[in-house]
Formats: structure tokens, C-alpha cells, sequence
């Protein structure tokens, strides 16, 4: 599969981690499945970039489990290995979607402004990825808030009054606890 000029590749080896031999079926089945494996990463995650590891993870995990069971060598593998990448493409998100609550603006702002460029560059993604959760305008203003405007700013910015601007972006952040894993 291409995307911007790159073809996609998985690392198929012929042991897994441990130095256990990973079925020649269930190597096939992984190259016959990738493209639909990196379309679904990509729907999922809008990032093609862990369908590579996940499919090495998967296939070593289907070859263990037909060794246990003594299962024949036969071309009908690619179900059951497209339900194992599916169930890790599901975990690895969910692992993605946990957000840990930071406490309100004026810590978020101050852990923006971490003084290492790796805490800068990592408070920026985590930031990002907060504001995917919320509606457009609450994204809008935690991300003004971010920057350090005060919420009379951010009310003149969007053209409504600063205290229903707050007590909009409070609700939405309340609703996102309730129904994300947005941890305390």
C-alpha cells in the first residue's frame, strides 16, 4: 500500500521475538491481508505508522497459538489473523485514547511550557490529542487558553461573553470525563 510517495512494509521474519519459528501460512496470510491491515490502522488511528508492528505482533501470536493447538499448515489463516490484528489495532487505541486529567487551565498552560524541547514537543501531542476530543469551539478555546489569553480575550476572539465561553468549555470537559477514560 502507498501513501505520499511510500510503499508500507512490515518486518516478516521467519522467528518471533523468543526465536520460535513463525508459520510459512500465517506469513502468507500477513502479506495477503496487509493492505486492508494499514486501511484499517489508518481509519482507526488516521496514522498508518503502528500497522507494521501490530501485524508482526499478530502474526507471531496466530503461529504460537496453531503450533499449540497442532493445527495443519493449510492457505485459510487470514480470518483468524485478521481478528487478532483487529483486536490489537483495538487495544493499541484505547491505549491511545486514555487521557490523564491534568487539572485545570492554569496547569495545563504551566505544563506547556515544560523548559526541554522533548516535554514541549510531548505536552503539544498530548494537547492535541485532548483537544480531538472536544467540539470545535471548546478545542478552539482550551487552545487560547493554552496559548495564555484570558477568558475575557477568548470571549471577544469568538464573539460571545467570557462567562458563557467558560461555562460552555467547562460542560464539554465535564461531558468528555464522563463518557471517555479520562482518569482523575
Amino acid at each position: 500500500m502507498a501513501h505520499a510517495g511510500r510503499i508500507l512494509v512490515w518486518w516478516d521474519r521467519d522467528v518471533d521475538r523468543t526465536g520460535r519459528p513463525i508459520r510459512p501460512d500465517v506469513r502468507l496470510a500477513g502479506h495477503e491481508i496487509w493492505e486492508r491491515a494499514c486501511q484499517r490502522t489508518q481509519a482507526l488511528l488516521d496514522d498508518h505508522g503502528p500497522a507494521a508492528e501490530l501485524m508482526e505482533n499478530s502474526v507471531a501470536q496466530v503461529s504460537r497459538y496453531l503450533d499449540r493447538l497442532g493445527a495443519p499448515e493449510s492457505s485459510e489463516k487470514h480470518g483468524l489473523l485478521m481478528v487478532a490484528f483487529c483486536r490489537g489495532l483495538r487495544r493499541y487505541a484505547a491505549k491511545l485514547n486514555r487521557l490523564e486529567l491534568v487539572g485545570g487551565s492554569g496547569e495545563l498552560s504551566n505544563r506547556t511550557l515544560d523548559e526541554g524541547w522533548v516535554g514541549q514537543v510531548n505536552a503539544r501531542l498530548e494537547l492535541a490529542r485532548i483537544v480531538r476530543k472536544l467540539r470545535n469551539q471548546s478545542g478552539a478555546v482550551l487552545m487560547l487558553r493554552a496559548a495564555g489569553y484570558e477568558w475575557e480575550d477568548v470571549g471577544r476572539i469568538l464573539g460571545k461573553s467570557p462567562a458563557a465561553i467558560r461555562m460552555s468549555f467547562w460542560r464539554e470537559i465535564n461531558r468528555i470525563r464522563r463518557t471517555s477514560s479520562w482518569r482523575r
